[in-house]
């Protein structure tokens, strides 16, 4: 007897006809129903199809959030097109190597874009384009023409669950982004597996802000068209907005990193002037959760479910700090989610008892297949059909993990480890510091030394000596700041995550020193 798949087109195209004419996707104004999804992403992919793209073929895409995107994934995922996600922030030389590295044969762009895309895409031969608003001079066509010029009959393109659905390329906090790849399968299992874990219903209304193009924002929107539904989009975060929308909307969860966690806390008083009873649930991830601000948000929020998970590109979520855990639990990720395993590793590749710290090491179904044509990097991350994506940390007698630092984070100092994570925890839950990041950086003494970035909590002036005083009464004496820059802002990548190997190698400019 045949095996029917697990694949992204199956389980999102079942979802679209169960939806029929029930709301699926509000965006300002404008209104899509489940079977208006269908239609289009229909029409968009027999449209593909059409210009010679054959299954396996790379489509880049450089959209804002909008339903379009939605569309563009769904046509993907019917016609076997392998979906390639590019940040909306990027430089001309950032989409140039990212365009390259991926192979694409078509890129899809919103013409507010244009200024920094197509001069990169001018760089790639036989690049074609697309444009999602005024068409450029040598764009094929217009997004929407595409979708109004094809049938809106099922496309009858061959997908396989072990096909590419998209290339996943990382934040490129610690290097060069790396194109992951995420099967259909894989996906197909993660909708199910998140549903599961964050208890997402068919009669949820998620509001969605964060960038489509990182991997959680977007897969949360398909976990819930998935399950059923509303999404309402936001295309950028704005307080004001979040909430007056999740109180006309009726919104009941949504996903919110750290950052805007922080700043929903400084505007806490906008946010109690709204109606937002409905709100039922936040999810948390992309960085960790301060201590203070899982406490404050929870008094903006009186009775929301928190869940803190950890993830990345290459697997998905993997852990998952559930509500009942939040205040038992410090600084910790949660358990591993369902078919997930993770494992605490040394060095040498065994296995450390409870409490002990190395390398964090996991297997499931949705961790991803490895790099796109970069043997050597994929070979470097397995063991098996274990990998690990360079992050250290711990697991408790319960099976807690704990997330100490990326590896390529973790200072050496004498030759001591330092986990920047335990020093921002400290300088965080001072109320004169708004923002930190801690980074080593070249001595020549102890190789590397502990320098702490500080954002000041507007209207204080608290000093170096001041905050150093802080570390020493909590702190090993190692662990202390050896320098202290002040800041008004920490460099960013569009999901929160700060970027310390921007700041590293700022502070070498700076001091003219050797490399980091």
């Amino acid at each position: 007897m045949p095996v029917i798949g697990l694949t992204v087109a199956r389980a999102l195209g079942l979802a679209l006809a169960r939806g029929g004419e029930r709301p699926a996707v509000r965006c300002g104004e404008r209104l899509l129903t489940y079977s208006d999804l269908d239609q289009a992403s229909n029409r968009l992919a027999n449209a593909l199809l059409a210009l010679g793209l054959a299954r396996g073929d790379r489509l880049a895409v450089v959209l804002h959030n909008c339903p379009e995107y939605i569309v563009v994934a769904l046509a993907c995922a019917k016609s076997g097109l392998v979906m390639v996600p590019h940040n909306y922030r990027f430089t001309a030389d950032e989409y140039a190597f990212q365009l390259e590295d991926c192979g694409a044969g078509l890129l899809i762009y919103s013409e507010r874009f244009a200024d920094a895309v197509l001069p990169a895409a001018a760089r790639i031969p036989g690049l074609h384009r697309v444009c999602h608003g005024r068409p450029a001079a040598g764009d094929l066509d217009t997004l929407e023409g595409l979708v109004q010029s094809a049938a809106s009959t099922r496309p009858g393109a061959s997908v396989g669950e072990e096909d590419t659905f998209y290339l996943g390329y990382t934040s490129g906090t610690t290097g060069l982004p790396k194109g992951a790849l995420v099967t259909q399968r894989n996906r197909a299992l993660a909708y199910h597996y998140w549903a599961l874990e964050f208890g997402i219903r068919e009669d949820d209304v998620a509001l969605h802000t964060g960038p489509f193009h990182h991997t959680a924002p977007f897969t949360f929107v398909l976990t819930q068209l998935y399950m059923g539904g509303q999404i309402v989009i936001l295309d950028h975060f704005d307080i004001d907005l979040v909430v007056s929308t999740i109180e006309r909307e009726r919104a009941t969860w949504g996903f919110l990193v750290p950052y805007m966690l922080d700043r929903l806390i400084d505007r806490a008083e906008v946010a109690r002037r709204h109606n937002l009873s409905s709100f039922r649930m936040i999810v948390s991830g992309a960085s960790a959760l301060p201590t203070r601000t899982k406490e404050q948000i929870l008094g903006v929020f009186p009775g929301v479910d928190l869940h803190e998970f950890y993830g990345a590109t290459e697997a998905g979520v993997i852990a998952n700090l559930r509500p009942i855990d939040q205040m038992r639990k410090t600084r910790c990720v949660g358990r591993p989610v369902f078919d997930t395993e993770i494992e605490i590793r040394d060095d040498s590749g065994a296995r450390v008892a409870a409490g002990e710290t190395g390398d964090i090491w996991l297997r499931g179904p949705t961790v991803f297949s490895g790099y796109y044509n970069a043997p050597e990097k994929t070979q470097a991350v397995f063991s098996g059909d274990w990998c690990t994506l360079g992050d250290a940390g711990r697991m408790d007698e319960e099976g807690f993990v704990y997330i100490l630092d990326r590896r390529k984070d973790l200072i050496k100092s004498g030759g001591v480890n330092v986990f920047p994570v335990e020093i921002e925890e400290v300088l965080r839950a001072e109320t004169s510091v708004e923002d930190v990041a801690v980074i080593g950086v070249p001595d020549s003494v102890w190789g590397e030394a502990v320098h702490a970035v500080v954002v000041r909590r507007a209207g204080q002036s608290v000093d170096a000596n001041a905050l150093a005083g802080v570390c020493r009464n909590k702190l090993a004496g190692y662990k202390v700041p050896k320098s202290f820059e002040f800041r008004s802002a920490l460099p960013r990548n569009a999901n929160g995550k700060v970027l310390k190997r921007v700041l590293r190698e700022e502070f070498v400019e700076r001091t003219c020193s050797v490399p980091v």
